[in-house]
């Protein structure tokens, strides 16, 4: 009985172990997540261009760029 009193039943010693533990793992993830997102972006310029072709419409795709003048031998 007295041994009992002296040491702590072993929930009570694991209970906060296991969850200082989970929460130090999570804060890890939390982490790396950050740097990875901050690391690599998420740019598709063909995603942009469905955006921009959908909002304007089917009428005409723009205007077309003008030609660049002709080159002669001097």
């Amino acid at each position: 009985m007295v041994i009992q009193v002296l040491v702590p039943s072993v929930e009570s010693v694991l209970v906060p172990i296991v969850l200082s533990l989970l929460s130090l793992a999570l804060l890890l993830l939390l982490c790396v997540i950050r740097k990875k997102r901050r690391m690599e972006g998420m740019y598709r310029p063909s995603a942009e261009e469905k955006k921009q072709t959908g909002a304007a419409g089917s009428e005409k795709p723009g205007l077309p760029l003008p030609l660049p003048k002709e080159e002669r031998l001097i």
